[in-house]
């Protein structure tokens, strides 16, 4: 019977398959799951050996690692990226087309009602029209890579005789690709690294809810190990000076606010805006090589955000990582370079306040006088054939935001929405020879604002920006405003030639983790709320301490797990579990115990770091929240998450002033001591119910900090999320470490190579190149990456090649 069934299978068609199994699935639930398992095994695209492509000038040649990575030989440039869009829409279609319609507002078509109000909130920046233009204004060899990249996905689209299973459970068919969706996905990307907009409401809100010194208080610029870095100098010790009049003032009004204490301060503390990237020049190797090292940090879905390749046409050759749906390999090297990128955290947005005509409500005030508003409607599809429309304002500056901030409409300027900031200019990477022409390349490209750091194939390191960056006049955006007269305005970009830049430093090494980079050259002001020294700080030290460092010592560096930054929250809670006190309460002798054996790392078997961490938390609620109470009321969307809280909150608990905490906390608690050994019992308490623990010492980090990396199906449908989530290990690594890892943000690649030798080069993500779940490619490289070990950055072994050949 069985031999009967297989010679059947064999001999009709695959698409007799699954029409025979769609049919039968009607009637037995359990002959569904066998004909979604043959349409999965059937939409396998890496099983080919021959594929078709529009317009190819030769036939190219695909060589696929044990990982399915892909190695492209091309006779021409134009060739060799119609090859990438083919095998990239092979192994990651579904994730490109979500991509595309993330970025334009078009979810809802495929996924419903619930995704409507998601989708208006794109199109108020309407980068349809954006991706338009811009097309118009790239040169013309930009233009003919965007055309060759689209060649290739739709003859990859053509050639799959059975689409891969998302289309199938969604029900829809997907669309050609365009020139303008790798344009779209560009500014998906740019919106995800650039978007400053939560940070200027929120500090809007404070500027105005807050006496001035409360205000800056609670927003200081720079902490302990950004100074250290700056100053080049010893540790300064927290001098942030207390405002403890205007403090009290505000906890003697809480009374007023007590309705609205709740959520002030973020779930996420710090925010998440990581990277890690740095370089080391020939004097820091033992053979004169430049080394690169950059772990690129943003949330991790299945599949992972990157996608690894190598291309070659004639004498050029380049490898790293991809963004799928886009030509642009994001981090890499050629021969001669290496690059990485960092988010720069600039801010490259404004809201600007709108005032509305009170006589005509069509009607805006601008410099020249009172305007009408531009109307722009769009028309959202919505899955079963029902639209809904939406009518969205603009003005001078740009569109009206969808979200009113303190009860007034602001327009949203910002360099994503203008054509002229955005451009493909890093295609050109591989054409650079030298560090200045890699330098000039960079600044040239216009994109999400990023540091980027270059290691040479003569031992050379720079850093620089990539992205435009503009010139503001007599402000400097950190909180909106009007732009009512010439007085406030974007004057211009920044001009290329003036990014800042620091070429071979002395030390040997250049580092950036998101940190503040200080130029004083530098003709205007980058952005603000630059994230925490302390990764840029750790990584910088062990630079300096070792003589001579090779690619798997940068790897090391990478998977770091040292948290400086809660050092001073495990002294504040064992200050107070003096022996006096355990004498007194002889059981809480084990919480002591369970803090003294913190190891000052996040590894998953490190004990006590889950209770510091969660008491961070608990003292940043209980003592900053009733400053802010005025803030939520003037916003009751408001929420509090300055990149450099700590300052703030670890002076006021150095103080020890009773008077700074809330009037219900100070009627509770007779001193600070007791408040502090109050708020450590209740987050003990919390964490044993909530991992449902005997003991404090079963509690480990590697229970609190586990891997959610998920299917967005697999999210939607749990029975799904059973074939598609990766198993949700525990995790090493947390939001300070130089490992950030936590939950599903973390770093997605991990990549260190030097241009002048790939063979010691490592390069892995977390999971696989398909999306397909029955692909061997689906998550081969999760292992490595959870156990942090090296996988090589370029493989010349061919375990599979696919020959791809000009359609007829």
């Amino acid at each position: 019977m069985i031999k009967q069934s297989i010679k059947f299978l064999s001999e009709i068609s695959k698409a007799k398959i699954l029409r025979y199994f769609s049919w039968f699935s009607l009637f037995l639930p359990s002959i569904s799951i066998i004909a979604i398992y043959l349409y999965l095994y059937f939409s396998l695209g890496d099983y080919k050996s021959t594929g078709h492509i529009h317009n190819l000038s030769a036939n190219v040649i695909v060589k696929f690692d044990q990982f399915g990575v892909p190695s492209i030989e091309a006779n021409s440039r134009l060739d060799g990226f119609r090859a990438l869009g083919y095998v990239t829409a092979r192994d990651r279609l579904f994730q490109m087309d979500l991509l595309r319609r993330s970025s334009s507002g078009r979810l809802a078509e495929i996924f419903g009602e619930n995704l409507v109000s998601l989708d208006a909130g794109q199109r108020v920046y309407s980068f349809e029209n954006v991706a338009v233009d811009t097309i118009q204004l790239l040169p013309s060899d930009q233009r003919e890579v965007l055309q060759a990249y689209a060649e290739g996905v739709n003859s990859a689209i053509d050639d799959m005789t059975v689409l891969p299973f998302e289309f199938l459970l969604l029900g829809y068919q997907p669309e050609q690709w365009r020139i303008e969706d790798s344009l779209l996905v560009l500014l998906r990307m740019f919106q995800d690294q650039s978007n400053s907009e939560e940070e200027e409401r929120m500090l809007s809100v404070m500027e105005q809810a807050l006496p001035k010194d409360v205000y800056e208080f609670l927003t200081p610029m720079v902490d302990p190990f950004t100074q250290k870095l700056l100053d080049k100098n010893t540790m300064p010790e927290i001098t942030h000076k207390i405002p403890v009049d205007s403090l009290v003032k505000l906890i003697e009004e809480q009374h007023v606010f007590l309705d609205k204490r709740n959520s002030i301060v973020r779930k996420h503390l710090p925010t998440r805006a990581a990277s890690n990237a740095w370089a080391i020049s020939g004097s820091k190797t033992r053979d004169g090589r430049a080394i690169l090292a950059n772990d690129m940090h943003t949330e991790i879905n299945i599949p992972n955000l990157w996608y690894r390749c190598h291309v070659s046409y004639g004498d050029r050759e380049i490898a790293g990582v991809n963004l799928p749906g886009t030509p642009l390999v994001v981090a890499g090297s050629s021969k001669n370079l290496s690059w990485g990128m960092t988010n720069l955290v600039a801010d490259v947005l404004d809201l600007v306040k709108v005032k509305i005509n009170p006589d005509n409500d069509n009607e805006y005030m601008t410099p020249d006088g009172w305007k009408p508003f531009g109307l722009r409607e769009e028309i959202i599809k919505i899955k079963g054939g029902a639209t809904q429309s939406l009518n969205v304002r603009t003005t001078i500056w740009g569109p009206i935001s969808n979200k009113m901030l303190m009860n007034q409409p602001v327009a949203i300027k910002w360099t994503a929405l203008d054509p002229m900031a955005i451009n493909l200019k890093l295609i050109d990477i591989d054409q650079a020879k030298t560090l200045e022409e890699g330098i000039a390349i960079v600044n040239q490209t216009g994109g999400p604002p990023l540091n980027t750091i270059f290691a040479d194939k003569s031992g050379r390191i720079a850093w620089t920006t990539l992205g435009r960056l503009p010139q503001r006049q007599n402000f400097n955006g950190a909180i909106s405003q009007q732009w009512l007269d010439s007085s406030a305005k974007w004057k211009s970009y920044v001009p290329t030639e003036k990014h800042p830049r620091i070429i071979d430093p002395a030390d040997g090494y250049v580092v950036n983790a998101n940190n503040r980079v200080e130029n004083d050259t530098f003709p205007a002001q980058i952005g603000h709320a630059f994230a925490n020294g302390y990764r840029a700080f750790r990584i910088t030290k062990r630079l300096a301490a070792a003589p001579y460092l090779t690619e798997k010592d940068m790897l090391q560096i990478q998977l770091d797990t040292k948290v400086g930054v809660l050092d001073f929250y495990q002294k504040i809670a064992l200050v107070i579990l003096t022996d006096q006190l355990l004498v007194q309460r002889t059981e809480l002798r084990s919480l002591r115990d369970y803090l003294v054996s913190w190891d000052h790392l996040a590894t998953t078997e490190s004990k006590g770091l889950a209770l510091i961490v969660g008491f961070r938390k608990k003292l940043a609620r209980t003592i900053l929240e009733p400053f802010l109470l005025s803030s939520k009321v003037i916003d009751n969307e408001f929420e509090y998450g300055w990149a450099h809280m700590d300052v703030a909150l670890q002076a006021i608990l150095l103080e020890k002033n009773i008077k700074l905490l809330s009037q219900e906390v100070q009627k509770k608690y007779k001193n600070w001591d007791m408040f502090i050994l109050a708020q450590l019992e209740e987050v003990v308490h919390e964490l044993l119910r909530e991992y449902r623990l005997n003991s404090l010492h079963e509690l480990t980090w590697g229970i609190v900090n586990k891997a959610d990396y998920a299917h967005p199906l697999g999210r939607a449908i749990p029975f799904l999320g059973y074939f598609l989530n990766f198993p949700k290990v525990p995790l090493s690594g947390c939001d300070f470490c130089v490992k950030v890892d936590s939950e599903s943000f973390g770093a997605t690649e991990r990549l260190v190579v030097s241009p002048s030798n790939w063979d010691d080069g490592i390069l892995h993500i977390p999971g696989g190149q398909s999306g397909n779940p029955l692909s061997t490619h689906y998550q081969d490289q999760f292992d490595s990456w959870i156990k942090g070990f090296s996988s090589k950055f370029f493989s010349d072994e061919s375990i599979k090649q696919l020959k791809l050949i000009p359609m007829k």
